[in-house]
This record gives structure tokens, sequence and C-alpha cells, in this order.
């Protein structure tokens, strides 16, 4: 007998000691949120407990390690029940605050044990009750889990079932977070895709960003001009700086390469746009040949533009001219030129391109702004893009209309209005992937007059 209970206090005592190591090592658990920090701290405690290492189910000691399994469940089941419960992702239990949990429970283990070790062990009538009494809350609290988990399997299904539909955000003052997701209803696969592609047609239409991107392009040169003339005028750079200078003609240089080869990309990539959406040797894809065969044969200021995009990418990258003047009583002037001398010696083989006219080069006095260029073409861009729109958008009413019904199936309630792209609402996936719906589309939808 005397033996025996020597046995039980050097159990005890080895597994208060595993205990202590236990919890000394659980900074060193993985896991960012407190169900992967409890999962693996679960692991790591079985890892430990195996038949040639347990004691026998009646020592004292059993009782440390079941008290343990208990609290790591706990702690795990409480962190469900907050996730589920607390609605505000930022006021949810984090990992610190389970293992805090979980420390302050351990804790209480280990000065058990030290106690036993100190006072006397329990009798083995106190041990039964104690291992009972954690056997029954250990069972709850994996029963719990079980269920939690049954039931997030469960709503997951329900979750992949119903991937589409219209997802409303908005706020509500009672609740602290900056926005509240809510679906509104759910579409079938044929309604959704009907939706989007509808949407996407309206989106590309209005934000032109072929068009957008010369806009862009030139904004960019005329911020370069104003840069140069800005340093000018404030002496930032000496007249007499070679270097200084020459890096503001670089800079004009990449600005007008980019503007010119923005020119460009919107011809062909139209072209293209048109035979991805219609084919080849079809009558839109002749029509949007004519319209850039109208403009280059109509604007002196489009055609040598883009020729000479061609000319510094493939001829000579200081195609151009700029002047930097100084002036004594007036501020500093700073322009660019296309060089006619450069692009008439470029162009004096390009016999197929019935557009260019040569002469009309040889008959100026003077290099053409590359400045005024760019302005006279811009209302000349504008007009094109909307001719280009007629034929690469011909249902524009059509995808209107959709798009109005679309917005009649968030029933008038205000916020930010999206479309649902997969599963969610669920307690593993909050909110699901979704796409927002721009307002500046929704709005021409919604206004689109049908009488056009």
């Amino acid at each position: 007998m005397e033996e025996e209970q020597e046995d039980d206090v050097a159990q005890v005592r080895e597994w208060v000691g595993r205990l202590e190591e236990f919890v000394a090592s659980l900074d060193g658990i993985e896991g960012d949120d407190p169900f992967d920090f409890c999962e693996n701290a679960s692991d790591a405690w079985k890892d430990g407990v195996s038949p040639d290492t347990a004691p026998p189910p009646t020592s004292p000691a059993m009782v440390i390690i079941v008290e343990t399994f208990r609290a790591l469940a706990q702690v795990m089941s409480a962190a469900m029940t907050d996730y589920v419960n607390t609605l505000d992702a930022r006021d949810r239990m984090t990992r610190a605050a389970a293992q805090g949990s979980l420390q302050n429970a351990l804790d209480g283990i280990v000065r058990d044990g030290h106690r036993w070790l100190s006072e006397g062990l329990p009798s083995d009538d106190e041990i039964r009750q104690l291992i009972l009494s954690v056997g029954a809350s250990f069972r709850a609290a994996l029963e719990a889990a079980q269920q939690q988990m049954d039931q997030d399997a469960a709503d997951d299904a329900v979750a992949a079932a119903d991937p589409c539909g219209a997802i409303l955000g908005y706020r509500d003052p009672n609740v602290d977070v900056a926005i509240i997701f809510t679906k509104v209803c759910s579409f079938t696969e044929d309604e959704n895709r009907r939706y989007r592609d509808a949407y996407d047609r309206l989106r590309r239409m209005l934000d032109s960003e072929l068009l957008r991107h010369i806009s862009d392009e030139s904004d960019r040169f005329c911020d370069v001009l104003i840069g140069v003339l800005t340093d000018l005028r404030d002496n930032r750079i000496s007249w007499a700086d070679e270097d200084a200078i020459d890096e503001r003609r670089r800079r004009l240089r990449s600005a007008l390469i980019s503007f010119t080869s923005a020119l460009h990309s919107h011809k062909d990539q139209s072209i293209r746009a048109v035979r991805d959406a219609f084919g080849r040797r079809t009558t839109q894809e002749q029509a949007v040949l004519d319209l850039f065969k109208d403009l280059l044969s109509t604007s002196f200021e489009y055609r040598w533009l883009v020729e000479m995009r061609d000319a510094l990418l493939h001829g000579d990258i200081n195609a151009f001219k700029y002047d930097f003047t100084a002036r004594l009583h007036r501020e500093p002037a700073v322009n660019v030129y296309m060089d006619r001398g450069y692009m008439l010696h470029f162009t004096r083989e390009h016999r197929n391109k019935p557009w260019l006219k040569r002469s009309e080069l040889e008959q100026m006095t003077s290099d053409p702004s590359v400045l005024d260029m760019i302005n006279a073409i811009q209302p000349l861009m504008g007009e094109l893009q909307e001719k280009l729109d007629t034929i690469l958008y011909p249902n524009v009413a059509d995808d209107a209309a959709t798009v109005k019904e679309l917005i009649g199936r968030f029933n008038g309630r205000r916020g930010l209005y999206a479309l649902q792209t997969g599963p969610g609402f669920t307690r593993r996936l909050w909110v699901p992937p979704y796409m927002p719906l721009a307002p500046r589309v929704l709005a021409f939808a919604d206004n689109y007059d049908t009488s056009n």
C-alpha cells in the first residue's frame, strides 16, 4: 500500500512537471485565431499522452491529464460560442484571449497538483468523483463542439447551393461596425449571368478605358510640360546645366511616347474588340475600320500623332524638337514640336498608308506644336468613342433594362449594392465573396431614356 502511494506521488509529480512544461510552451504553439490555437494545443498535449506514458485510470495523475483535456475543450467551445454570438469581428475572442483563458485554467490544475503533493493526495473515492465530473463536462464540451461542427456543415451545404444573389451593405448606428452585409434575395445561375453580363457591358461602355487611357497620358504630358516650366521659372535648374536640361527633355520624350502609344493602343484594341465580339469580315468590323480610316483621312493632327508613335519607336527615339526659351521680362516658354524634317524622311517609303499626306508637311513653314495637336484631337476622340460604342454595344437599351431590373431586386433599400459571387453568410465564412456595383453604372441604367 505504501509502495502504491509512492508511485501515485511520483506520477503526480511527473505530470505536474509535464503540465508546467506544456504551459510554458503555449507561446510557441502556432495558430493566428483561437480555433487553430486550441486545435494545435490539443494535438500537442495529446501527443504527450500515450499508453506507454499514461498512468493507471484510477491514479490521481490521470485527473491532471483529463482536467487538461477538459480545459482545452472548454476554451475551444467558448471560442465557438463567442464567434457565433459576436457580430463585430473586432470584438471576437482573439488568439491571445484564448491562450490567456487556457493558461489560467491550466495554472489552476498545476496548483491543485502541487497542493496534493504538499497536503496529500485525494482518496480513491475523491479521484473517482473527480474523473466522473471531468468526464461528464468533457463529453458535454465535445458534444457541443460536434453539434457546432454539424451545424456548420449543414449551413455550408445550404450556402453552397445558394451562391448567387443580391447583397446589400449598410450601416446601423446601433451596431459598432463599419458595414453590415445582408442577402436581399437569391438568383438562379441564369439570372446571375444575365445581370452580370449586362452590368459588365454597361460598365465597359461607360468607363471607355481606352479613351480614358488617352486622356490620362495627355494629362501626364501636360504635367511634364508644366513641371519643366515651373522648374525654369523658379530657378530650380540652371539654363547652363546641360544635364538637368537633358533630364527634362527625356521626361518629355517619355511622356510623348506614352501618349502616342495610347492612341495606337486605342485603335488596335478597338479593332480587336469588335473582332472578338462579332468576328472578322463582318459589317461591324468594317464599320469600325471605316471610322478610323475616316479620322486618319480628315484629321491632320490625328494621323501625324499616330505616325509619330511609329517614328519614335521604330525610327529615332528623338524624332521631335523642343524649345526651352528664357525671357527677360516674362515667364520662360517650353514647347515640344513634331520634327517635320525627320517625319518626311521616316515616311518616304510608306506607300501602304494612303492617308499620310506628306505634301502637307512639305508646304508648312514651321514645325507644328505637339500640344496644339493633342488639344485638336481631344473632341474628335470623344466623338469617335461614341460611334465605336454604338457598334460595340448595340444592345444598350436591353442591358440598361436588365440592370434596372437588377436594381429593383434590392426593393429600394439604400446602401452598397453588390452581386454575391460565392457561398457565404455562414459561421465559417461570415461575408461571402461579392462584386460591388458601381453607382455610376446603376444610375445610367436607372435613368436611361428608352426613346433613344
